[in-house]
């Protein structure tokens, strides 16, 4: 299907569907004020919209279903963007955010803001516990190191910054305050982020908070969790050689292979080239 923005409305182009797969929720900009709606959209009768909410901020961007099926978690960026031109017009002024909403009604159930108004909140992922991992695009001067993953849990107070190395005060900076994709490996407590700016994707232990590896990949915006064979034939340890896969602008598929087994945890990355150039985002479908 091919979904049209309706009038005064553009899509950010993020959305993600009920448990049950009968709506869909889009993350969309009212033209007329800026506001940050979520435009609902009814699978079966050919994704005709039905409804919408406010977000309750402005630039809303990822969305994701929370496990317990009835919230919707949203990055509110805060960036007023112009349509036409792409011009950003707050960001001395912006005010992101990350949103709990009944899904059914659209309440407010939680809104939380990071330490400085200029970190944007942009993408997400969702642990199956209800942990959301936070992806930060900062907006603020060149010179401050701020950190770029945050992690959250509907009902507290404010988020939690994970760790980059402990001996590098600037470690941050290694992502030149941009971060494209994160995604979570459940199982194990894993998380990748990447950074096509900084030319690097780096994994976390979220159990410790801290980095486990930064491995450098040129132009890298994708990433999902990809099962390997092991995970699936292993009968003693599944998910033995947990595995986050990284696409990026000059064509290669990259694996990057968490060994679990030693202290502390390494790395092994694998690339193989492929005949495409990857855009920002990567989803892993497994077939039944």
């Amino acid at each position: 299907y091919s979904i049209k923005a309706e009038a005064n409305r553009h899509f950010y182009g993020h959305a993600c569907y009920s448990l049950e797969g009968d709506l869909l929720y889009v993350t969309e900009n009212n033209t007329s004020d800026f506001s940050g709606v979520i435009g609902i959209y009814d699978v079966a009768s050919g994704y005709k919209k039905i409804g919408e909410f406010a977000t309750q901020g402005i630039g809303p961007h990822e969305i994701v279903m929370h496990p317990d099926g009835k919230t919707l978690v949203i990055a509110n960026g805060g960036i007023k963007t112009e349509r036409a031109s792409r011009e950003e017009l707050n960001i001395d002024s912006m005010q992101p955010s990350l949103v709990y909403l009944d899904r059914h009604e659209g309440k407010l159930i939680q809104q939380v803001y990071p330490a400085h108004n200029q970190m944007s909140v942009r993408h997400l992922t969702m642990h199956n516990d209800g942990t959301v991992i936070i992806g930060i695009q900062f907006q603020g001067e060149r010179h401050l190191n701020v950190p770029m993953i945050l992690t959250h849990r509907l009902g507290q107070s404010e988020f939690t910054a994970l760790q980059m190395d402990q001996t590098n005060p600037n470690g941050w900076h290694r992502f030149h305050h941009y971060i494209a994709s994160v995604s979570v490996d459940s199982n194990r407590n894993l998380v990748c982020a990447t950074s096509p700016i900084g030319g690097c994707a780096a994994v976390f232990d979220l159990n410790s908070g801290e980095l486990i590896e930064s491995v450098d990949l040129a132009d890298c915006a994708g990433v999902a969790v990809y099962p390997s064979s092991n995970w699936h034939n292993s009968t003693t340890d599944k998910a033995e050689s947990p595995t986050f896969l990284v696409s990026d602008g000059q064509g290669a598929l990259t694996q990057i292979k968490v060994n679990i087994q030693t202290r502390p945890f390494s790395v092994k990355v694998e690339k193989v080239q492929q005949p495409y150039a990857f855009d920002n985002h990567l989803n892993v479908i497994e077939r039944k």
